[in-house]
């Protein structure tokens, strides 16, 4: 546990166990400090761990180097509707391999620049950028409550093989602007 690591980090419930580099990464083992967590169905409090199981997710970069969280993904089972399920994590969104500041920052910077641009910077594969886009537009649109899932604002053409953006302000331009 360092106190400076998990003041830097702020997530919610959790601590830094160890903290390694290699290369240009930077890796956190992060501890969950609840004990139980509550029901999707019921939310009733469960402390029944049924299993635990590591996974590797990308949060905001640290001085400029990629950073990756290994957080423990927990099942617990509940007593009353006596079914298992998986601990919600607040700073993760169900499924995904990034935590939500982190899609939010690179949905910021695609609304600035491109995703060919920042798939270069982040080093992920344009399809991966492009999915983070569309999920946070996607969550913005129905946060608004409009529930469109942004695809007619991505315009993707394929040039000798390689997927290509027309520059988002363009784009903002033929339809309504983001939030």
């Amino acid at each position: 546990m360092d106190i400076h690591l998990d003041i830097l980090l702020n997530l919610p419930n959790a601590t830094v166990e160890s903290c390694t580099r290699q290369d240009n990464d930077v890796s956190l083992k992060v501890r969950l400090l609840n004990e139980e967590a509550s029901c999707p169905r019921c939310n009733k409090l469960s402390s029944e761990l049924h299993q635990n199981r590591p996974i590797l997710i990308r949060d905001l970069s640290i001085f400029g180097q990629a950073t990756y969280l290994k957080i423990p993904r927990r099942q617990f089972y509940c007593c009353d509707c006596q079914r298992y399920f998986t601990e919600s994590l607040t700073f993760l969104d169900e499924g995904r391999q990034y935590t939500r500041r982190y899609e939010e920052y690179v949905y910021q910077q695609v609304k600035l620049s491109s995703i060919e641009q920042v798939s270069r910077i982040e080093e992920l594969s344009f399809d991966r950028i492009e999915g983070i886009f569309k999920h946070q537009y996607a969550q913005k649109k129905t946060q608004d409550g409009q529930g469109s899932n942004g695809l007619g604002l991505m315009k993707s053409a394929s040039v000798k093989g390689t997927k290509t953006l027309s520059p988002l302000s363009e784009t903002l331009r033929l339809g309504s602007s983001l939030k």
